[in-house]
């Protein structure tokens, strides 16, 4: 294959992470993405969505502004876009060591770049990048040895380091000489949040106590009174006056705080969900949470006059202190990490943890069309169409119930509740089939009738069991459970295999409600399935936490391929889901039919059988072979743990495809009947692929 490309869609709302702003694919929600939710206090936003703007990235994971004049971003290939104050594009660069954790602006003409180098959560170093209009005009050494956050002030870096049980603090100028340092012995772990002004420094800890030292002194000032602040950790801080700062106290309430004191002096009602970054530019304050960013419009008088003394200091009182009045103009799709994901002709349904269920019309509309709330998690989703002009959705949820929703009768109807979570839902024209934690699935008959579909139950059968034997416990429940991940009918529907937390890929009779095949192709848990048949062959396509994906023709129960987790995928993943697509021949013609020979077996030591029954591996001569011939080309795509997708060929195992594309696991991948891609992932977005050969 000579070219493949993805032309991408995004669906659900944008997303934040831990003190950097993210949005996925060609636009950014700050400022002026539809994206965007707003509260003013004063009149009402706009109804109009804003232009959206183009950006360089993929994924945006980091933010910064200087004096509303310059901003910039980053993306976790460690691509960073520089723009004016009309957010027109000025130039980009590539920033040192990806992924990038933070940008900031040293002065409108140096960019400090933090770059993690393994993962988010890891110690980084640091670099300050000068620019100028023709883009970088220098790149100083790197400051490393356990960086966790960087600021800036008035032309100063400051840089923090946590190496247990010390706490450090170090100041740099323009050129990264130290002008001074901070350090204490501290249980409290790295600091998470900070707000720097002309007086005061404010580093607050995960226990949530707060740290306030001098600016200009880098010297601690006691601060007892203010231990203990939040109810939560508080990874966001920011002063609206010398002695002031607005953080959040609680999962919606907002709260302005005097440092002094501790006292409280007012409160607003926020964005419900966890805040990871805040940023106050004139009257007009940008927060950042795990849903999306928030823009909340301050009147002009409204943060002045703040005065000590009025507020309060017990948490039980908080409702004591004046309140700044805000008008919600909600915009609001996926809340919590998507979780379950179908595709049903032009309509992609996806679901999230916090019981919403979407549907979208990819013909016509980037918003959805219909959606409903339950009181539950979603874990799953399936759907079927009885008629041109209806729809019916199956829902698994987390604490076990099967709910059927047709849109046109509002609320879904429970079809049955199991104790054990729903883990995967499939369907045929005529068959429901479902899997639980415990490794048993339950096979429904469906009768469609108008608009709706009778379900039937059939027969329950358990497939997959808990191990017996010592096993490798670094993930999952083995020994305890055997969870079934996934499930898929084979192309006549008289099968169905299934995959299991047991390390076992299992292929189930129907009609016997028998296994008839069982492979052990895997060294951890297997997430992910895939059944099709191609010039002949019988294909099942299995991925795992061991990051391998396996290629098995079930009829001969040969092993036609292994492929390894490509170079290039930055950071900590596992294989989460897969789909196969196939490319049809370039040429127009009857199909091939493949017949795999005799003798395939290729006794070099590093093929030889493995010690399970029907585990015969072809060798991979013999498998390009077989493959080579079959009509047209087959790829699989599949998700990780961090976000990839990644396209490869089964012919040759080359790697087509492989980019972040969400930030977050990817929690669902389907390829409908036209090769066109869909995803979802816990960044509560929802991409649309249509795959350019």
């Amino acid at each position: 294959m000579e070219d493949f490309t993805l032309e991408s869609r995004v669906f659900g709302s944008h997303t934040i992470t831990l003190g950097a702003i993210v949005s996925s694919l060609d636009s950014i929600c700050v400022p002026l993405s539809r994206e965007m939710k707003t509260w003013s206090t004063s009149a009402p936003a706009t109804s109009d969505p804003p232009p959206r703007i183009r950006t360089p990235h993929r994924s945006i994971i980091t933010f910064a502004c200087q004096s509303a004049q310059l901003y910039a971003t980053c993306d976790w290939s460690g691509l960073v876009a520089v723009y004016d104050k009309t957010w027109q594009l000025k130039y980009t660069f590539p920033a040192p060591n990806p992924p990038c954790a933070a940008v900031k602006f040293l002065t409108p003409s140096h960019l400090v770049v933090l770059s993690r180098g393994t993962c988010n959560f890891s110690p980084g170093s640091v670099v300050v990048v000068g620019v100028g209009e023709g883009g970088v005009t220098g790149v100083s050494e790197e400051l490393r040895d356990a960086v966790w956050q960087v600021a800036c002030h008035r032309g100063r870096l400051y840089v923090w380091k946590w190496v247990e049980p010390q706490f450090s603090l170090l100041r740099y100028n323009e050129k990264m000489e130290l002008e001074d340092k901070f350090e204490v012995l501290t249980e409290k772990s790295a600091a998470i949040g900070h707000a720097i002004n002309e007086k005061y420094i404010v580093l607050a800890f995960q226990s949530r106590d707060l740290m306030l030292l001098g600016t200009q002194t880098m010297r601690q000032i006691p601060s007892d009174h203010l231990k203990g602040v939040s109810k939560s950790p508080i990874w966001a801080i920011q002063f609206v006056s010398p002695e002031n700062i607005l953080l959040q106290r609680s999962c919606e309430k907002y709260v302005i705080l005097d440092v002094r004191n501790g006292s409280t002096l007012r409160t607003f009602e926020g964005p419900g969900s966890f805040c990871c970054f805040m940023e106050l530019v004139g009257n007009m304050l940008w927060i950042g949470t795990v849903d999306g960013v928030f823009r909340v419009e301050f009147e002009e008088e409204a943060l002045k006059g703040l005065e000590t003394g009025s507020g309060v200091n017990d948490l039980s009182e908080i409702h004591a202190a004046p309140a700044l009045e805000t008008k919600l103009t909600p915009f609001l799709f996926h809340e919590i990490s998507c979780c379950g994901l179908c595709v049903c002709d032009t309509s992609v349904i996806s679901g999230d943890l916090a019981g919403n269920v979407l549907i979208w019309d990819t013909s016509s509309s980037s918003n959805p069309v219909d959606r409903v709330k339950i009181d539950d998690s979603i874990r799953c989703l399936a759907a079927v169409r009885p008629a041109e002009d209806s729809l019916v959705v199956f829902i698994g949820t987390l604490s076990g119930c099967l709910l059927q929703w047709g849109p046109e009768s509002g609320v879904p109807d429970l079809v049955v509740h199991h104790e054990d979570t729903i883990t995967c839902i499939r369907t045929t024209s005529d068959r429901l089939c479902f899997g639980l934690v415990t490794g048993a699935i339950e096979m429904y008959d469906i009768t469609l009738c108008g608009s709706s579909a009778i379900l039937s139950h059939l027969f329950s059968l358990k497939i997959h069991h808990p191990s017996v034997e010592p096993c490798d416990l670094r993930f999952g429940s083995l020994g305890i459970k055997a969870e079934v991940w996934s499930l898929v009918f084979s192309p006549c529907a008289t099968q169905i295999a299934t995959c299991s937390e047991d390390q076992t890929v299992k292929i189930t009779d129907l009609e016997s409600q028998t296994t008839v095949s069982e492979f052990r192709d895997h060294a951890l848990a297997v997430t992910s399935l895939a059944w099709i048949r191609h010039a002949g062959l019988s294909l099942v396509v299995s991925c795992s936490d061991d990051n391998t994906i396996v290629i098995r023709e079930t009829e001969t129960r040969t092993k036609l391929s292994v492929l390894s987790l490509p170079e290039g995928v930055i950071g900590f993943c596992t294989l989460t889901y897969l789909g196969v697509i196939i490319r049809p021949a370039t040429s127009p013609g009857e199909v091939t039919v493949v017949t795999i020979p005799d003798n395939t077996t290729d006794n070099t030591p590093e093929n030889t059988t493995d010690n399970t029954t029907d585990n015969t591996i072809l060798s991979s001569t013999l498998a390009t072979e077989v493959f080579s011939s079959c009509a047209g080309q087959v790829l699989v795509v599949c998700g990780t743990e961090n976000g990839y997708l990644i396209t490869r060929d089964l012919v040759s195992g080359r790697v087509l495809y492989q980019e972040r594309l969400h930030h977050g696991s990817v929690e669902g991948l389907m390829v409908d009947e036209t090769g066109r891609l869909v995803t979802c992932a816990s960044d509560c977005c929802v991409q649309v692929h249509d795959i350019l050969f």
